[in-house]
């Protein structure tokens, strides 16, 4: 039934012994892995590491959450409002998968919000994204001179970009309507 499914969050790198545990038990479940290419002393080692690190997805009736949970691989179990969109979502990232397996997570960064370039020779510049990319891999940051009342628009890698958190708030910086004029 639809209404079963919930994400596994686990112990850190425990991902994938928390799958044996569900498979152990009959769950269904999935864990999205992708390829990784690391080279060690001049040999290259490919290996499957979690899409999405610390989450399992998974068909859990609720008279097995007190088995799974004894295991102690599982930290918390995260119920799921919309279980039918979590499950359209998961058959895409299958997908994705199997046409890209080296395809990494990121945050989904939106038009307004302030970042900071995290690697590359822009490392540590800071901006407000104003245009994304049509193949979400580019964005243009526009990097303001306040003092002469002037922006410079530059072309990022999405890859290279981080998003700044506001300290009090908690919550992602985005420039507000007071900013912008």
């Amino acid at each position: 039934m639809f209404s079963d499914w919930k994400v596994l969050y686990t112990k850190p790198r425990a991902e994938k012994t928390a799958a044996l545990d569900c498979r152990a038990l009959g769950l269904d479940h999935y864990l999205p892995l992708r390829s990784a290419t690391r080279v060690y002393q001049r040999r290259k080692v490919t290996f499957l590491t979690p899409l999405f690190p610390g989450y399992i997805f998974v068909e859990l009736p609720d008279d097995m959450r007190g088995e799974l949970l004894s295991r102690g691989h599982v930290v918390r179990i995260i119920h799921v409002l919309r279980p039918i969109r979590m499950l359209r979502q998961i058959a895409m990232v299958r997908k994705a998968l199997k046409v890209d397996p080296e395809v990494q997570a990121v945050d989904p960064i939106t038009e307004g919000e302030i970042v900071r370039v995290g690697s590359g020779p822009m490392m540590g510049c800071e901006g407000v994204v104003t245009k994304i990319g049509r193949k979400k891999d580019k964005v243009i940051l526009t990097i303001s001179v306040d003092i002469v009342g002037k922006a410079i628009p530059v072309q990022i890698e999405r890859g290279l970009i981080e998003r700044l958190i506001d300290k009090r708030t908690k919550t992602y910086r985005r420039v507000s309507s007071s900013e912008t004029q």
